[in-house]
């Protein structure tokens, strides 16, 4: 069966055909789909862009030396994309309880440095070594986790220029 619009179609001239389309000639459906189609061609854009907006880099970090806390109590960790996050609880000088949540890469980068879902666990104490947020905040970028019987976890490639305070 010929859809009622049919004949709008096949009645065209090539004059039509390679020409501006004529918007007339589209039902209500057809400017509906073009609408969606529309919408989801920016959709799919944005999507395929989200990872790339989501990196950034590491100039608010001290990179040129670490932060080392030798008791750390793992307080939390999510393994996920695009950075794991790990946070962890020390006391500082004065005995105040500090809350720090240290950036991480991906599981995938993780993984091969022999990396699991399961390394670190919500009440481990470690040693955490990483690069401090530069504006004095808790944050920094993780480079190494050492356990109790000495077993060292590393999250980048050592540096040689990377000093621990």
């Amino acid at each position: 069966m010929v859809p009622q619009h049919a004949h709008q179609w096949l009645d065209r001239k090539p004059q039509d055909v390679y020409s501006k389309p004529n918007r007339e000639m589209m039902t209500e459906s057809e400017g509906a789909y073009v609408k969606r189609g529309g919408f989801l061609a920016v959709v799919l854009l944005f999507s395929m862009t989200r990872p790339v907006m989501a990196h950034h880099g590491t100039a608010g970090y001290d990179t040129t030396s670490m932060t080392a806390f030798a008791k750390a109590t793992i307080t939390e960790i999510e393994w996920t994309n695009p950075h794991c996050q790990i946070r962890f609880d020390v006391s500082n000088d004065k005995g105040d309880l500090q809350h720090w949540t240290l950036e991480a890469p991906p599981p995938s980068m993780l993984a091969p440095r022999e990396w699991t879902r399961k390394s670190l666990q919500a009440g481990d104490v470690v040693k955490m070594e990483f690069h401090a947020a530069k504006n004095g905040s808790p944050f920094g970028i993780i480079q190494r986790v050492t356990f109790p019987d000495g077993k060292i976890l590393r999250a980048y490639p050592d540096r040689p220029d990377s000093k621990t305070e």
